[in-house]
């Protein structure tokens, strides 16, 4: 059914690109070369165990009274333990799950590394889409739609829709350039629905400058 609708809304896309007269003239185009794709993972966070209650009464308090052990703060020594900032480097385990689920983030994704998104307008808010997969597949051919100023844009290609987000991030050159960012939780909750996944984000990185 999801298939069904995504391919009348791409239709009717391609209808309104395709017209006669001025509309099927392209008056905007912008291309998006992908440079690399990674996968944002979360896992909801473990529940600390709840430390046992120790009573308002215990005796423990009368330990005040030994202030001679205040002589261990003067053990400034230790602070050498602060020293070792090389562990800082080292990074923390990854959850194999996450990491398998990344992988398949980045094995399934219709646009590897090397490929390109471009999108023609023929109207203001839509146009077709030609998607350079850099795999396999080859070049496809599609639709989109994007209102003026939204960060959203809406995919139709493979008989699918794929909302995708534009964001930026920081280049090594200082730049900042377009990262496309597509939702894949629902489709990763129904993968794995004892994971209790919270997010799964494709991200894809590009080489277009934001300005």
């Amino acid at each position: 059914m999801r298939k069904y609708i995504a391919y009348l809304l791409l239709s009717a896309v391609l209808l309104v690109a395709g017209g006669c007269g001025d509309d099927s003239e392209i008056f905007y185009s912008i291309t998006y070369p992908v440079v690399r794709i990674d996968a944002e993972v979360t896992l909801p966070e473990p529940e600390e165990p709840e430390e046992p209650s120790t009573g308002e009464d215990s005796g423990t308090e009368g330990t005040e009274g030994t202030e001679g052990t205040e002589g261990t703060e003067g053990t400034e020594g230790t602070e050498g333990t602060e020293g070792s900032e090389g562990t800082e480097g080292t990074e923390e385990p990854v959850d194999p799950l996450i990491a398998q689920i990344q992988a398949e983030v980045a094995a399934e994704a219709p646009v590897q590394a090397g490929g390109s998104y471009r999108l023609d307008f023929y109207r203001y808010n839509r146009g077709l889409l030609t998607v350079e997969t850099a795999t396999q597949a080859g070049t496809l051919t599609g639709a989109f739609v994007k209102e003026p100023g939204a960060t959203e844009i809406t995919l139709y290609i493979l008989g699918t829709s794929s909302p995708c987000t534009l964001s930026y991030y920081t280049d090594t050159d200082g730049r900042n350039k377009v990262l496309l960012l597509f939702d894949l939780t629902e489709t990763f909750q129904e993968r794995y629905p004892e994971a209790g996944l919270t997010k799964v984000i494709r991200r894809e990185y590009t080489s277009t400058p934001t300005n």
